[in-house]
């Protein structure tokens, strides 16, 4: 069995980290109109084309009102279209425009600079690592979702 201290230390580093990248991850965001959570609306978006706000609301972890503030804004940004489904008019098709792409590839690009500068400084095997641990992560929050 594992050592509790182990757990408040993982505990400990991972919210530091975590506060650390999204300072670092803002900082390159400022730079643009977009926020962190309108580039999420956006690779939801690209991902899952025809996406209604319902559905880009669970992801996001909104309500359905704010996702359509959101969704609202990316529309005025002319970074987001929303269409009427032709089989049901009532449901709001979304969908991302040539400008939403340019802007979503231009904030991954900056982020990934971002990182890189910053994980550089890691040696290869550690930076290797670090990503088999979160694959191995990613992996098993996936399986507990799934039941």
């Amino acid at each position: 069995m594992k050592n509790t201290s182990d757990f408040e230390q993982l505990f400990n580093t991972m919210l530091q980290l975590g506060k650390l990248m999204s300072q670092q991850t803002q900082e390159s965001h400022e730079e643009r109109s977009a926020t962190i959570l309108q580039f999420s609306a956006l690779n939801f978006i690209k991902e899952q084309p025809n996406a209604t706000v319902s559905d880009l609301a669970v992801p996001l972890q909104l309500s359905k009102s704010s996702a359509t503030q959101l969704v609202e804004r990316l529309v005025k940004l002319g970074l987001v279209e929303r269409a009427s489904d032709p089989d049901d008019r009532r449901i709001i098709r979304l969908s991302i425009t040539s400008n939403g792409e340019k802007e979503f590839s231009t904030l991954r690009n900056k982020m990934l600079e971002k990182m890189k500068r910053i994980f550089s400084k890691l040696p290869a095997n550690d930076l290797r690592e670090l990503i088999r641990i979160h694959t191995n992560l990613i992996e098993t929050l996936k399986k507990e979702q799934n039941g």
